[in-house]
């Protein structure tokens, strides 16, 4: 009697998923996978291969990395960075279009260079768009597109490294002289910090590692505690505790996305949003799929191997993401995604590789959404373009949990697999299939296969006819790939290490018998 064939489908969704055991994983989180590089949640469904980015922006002069980069679109669209100058003191620059060079922005005498390990950058317009920039070793200083002013009051701190605008004042902290101090300029003047004036200093009891504005609230910082402060001026702020057990580990991990306001704290990424209680707020962990992950990462950084003042995290808006990079050689950041899920919305997470980023930053100009990195060698990097990473590879690495089908101990005979893609281009993709829970006794896994891709659907008045036009062909083809084998249970590893055109997987249908129990 012929063996009954059977049907598995699996939605790719779920996102990478760490911390849970290899039998709950395959049955109850199917489309989750042990294993995500460089893949995020697409807004089309599955995970497509991330897009590359180009060094658009070419070399910033001066010596070591790009210390800080801006989008600055209030400012005629202007994109600035920050290096350390080779002579001289001029560090600031902002790109020129025209010219395609970086131009210079006058800098006073005594600003230096040395022991900066970031530029930081805060946008407001009280009544013409402005930024301040702070380092942690010159004093705070505010741009407006044309002139460098230092915040030099002898109330002012003399080197923070935060900053922040909220309720028409401008707030400093992180000075490493008065780490606990917060410091408010004058509403409506942010070079004006004499109390007479409505300045303050306020001692918030503990290190200041980021300050940051949310809604109503501007949101105070430390390693082991965060706090409040809300009002309109000094007559009537009010600083408040949120959590007195819990910081942020990482100053640069504080982004704004999603109509929350997330940070990297010591047992994962948490939000700081408001909840149906007047002045409650929610503080639970949203990692919890990826926590195997985040405590190597917190791991390196309590271990001093990772300094965490070199992270940085950036918003890409349109799509409900935001990116972590660690600028080591070798390391992974940390790519997360929005995504709507059974009638809510959740957060998938994979690894970013082959991102050396010191620096990140992300706005609009025009209609169009710029992400900028800036690298350890001087360049700044426009990300979202492109097939490549500045013309290198992309490695990508989505792996399925073991799949087993309800009883791990009867043997399977399976027969082939259709792998559903969604293609952007020609492509090749590597599919690996793995038995057995990776037992390496008695276990004899094939060969990979290649699923290739041939070009792309072109459509009428959007392609330009030519050889490679596909005008019969298939945007989500389907690739249907026999296989060899038999066991306990399967998994599945699709590799691409290219600069082709991007893909989705956005799921498969696995054809499979059940034999007799022996």
């Amino acid at each position: 009697m012929a063996d009954r064939i059977n049907g598995f489908k699996v939605t790719s969704i779920g996102g990478m998923n760490t911390n849970r055991d290899v039998l709950s994983q395959g049955e109850e989180s199917p489309g989750s996978a042990t294993q995500l590089i460089n893949y995020e949640p697409s807004i089309n469904g599955g995970y497509r291969r991330i897009s590359g980015f180009a060094n658009n922006y070419g070399t910033v002069t001066g010596t070591g990395a790009v210390l800080g980069v801006l989008v600055a679109e209030d400012l005629n669209n202007s994109i600035f960075a920050c290096r350390k100058p080779s002579a001289g003191t001029n560090y600031f620059y902002r790109w020129v279009n025209s010219s395609s060079t970086w131009s210079a922005i006058t800098t006073p005498a005594g600003v230096t260079m040395v022991g900066v390990k970031k530029v930081r950058f805060t946008k407001y317009n009280w009544s013409a768009p402005k930024f301040v920039l702070t380092d942690g070793i010159n004093p705070a200083a505010v741009y407006d597109g044309t002139t460098y002013t230092q915040i030099t009051h002898s109330n002012a701190p003399n080197s923070p490294k935060y900053s922040a605008a909220f309720k028409n004042h401008i707030f400093l902290a992180g000075d490493p002289t008065d780490p606990y101090n917060l410091y408010v300029s004058s509403p409506l003047a942010e070079t004006d910090f004499n109390p007479a004036n409505g300045a303050a200093v306020i001692n918030v009891g503990f290190e200041i590692v980021q300050i940051k504005q949310f809604r109503d609230t501007l949101y105070i910082f430390g390693k082991n505690a965060i706090k409040s402060l809300v009002g309109t001026n000094i007559a009537d702020f009010v600083v408040g505790e949120v959590t007195t057990n819990l910081g942020c580990v990482v100053p640069d991990s504080v982004i704004e996305l999603g109509g929350n306001l997330l940070f990297l704290g010591p047992d994962g990424f948490r939000p700081v949003s408001g909840t149906n209680k007047i002045g409650d707020v929610e503080l639970e962990t949203i990692s919890k799929q990826i926590q195997f992950t985040i405590t190597s990462i917190l791991q390196e950084l309590n271990a001093g191997s990772i300094d965490p003042e070199s992270l940085s995290s950036v918003v890409l808006r349109k799509k409900s993401q935001f990116r972590m990079f660690i600028p080591s050689e070798g390391t992974f950041g940390l790519l997360g995604g929005l995504r709507e899920r059974e009638g809510g919305i959740s957060f998938e997470y994979s690894q970013l590789f082959g991102f050396p980023a010191t620096c990140a930053s992300s706005g609009y100009i025009g209609i169009d959404e710029v992400i900028i990195h800036g690298d350890a060698t001087g360049k700044v990097h426009r990300q979202e373009t492109g097939t490549s990473f500045a013309s290198t590879e992309i490695l990508s690495v989505y792996q399925t949990p073991f799949y087993y089908f309800q009883d791990p101990t009867i043997r399977k005979n399976f027969y082939n697999i259709s792998t559903f893609l969604r293609s952007e281009g020609s492509s090749s993709i590597v599919m690996g299939v793995s038995y057995d829970f990776d037992d390496s006794v008695g276990v004899f896994n094939p060969a990979n296969y290649n699923l290739p891709i041939v070009g792309t659907a072109a459509y009428y008045n959007e392609a330009i006819y030519d050889a490679t036009a596909i005008y019969d062909g298939n945007p989500s083809p389907v690739k249907k790939t026999n296989i060899e084998g038999s066991g306990f249970s399967i998994a599945f590893k699709y590799v691409t290490n290219d600069t082709n055109a991007s893909h989705t997987i956005q799921g498969l249908v696995l054809n499979y018998s059940i034999n007799d129990r022996r």
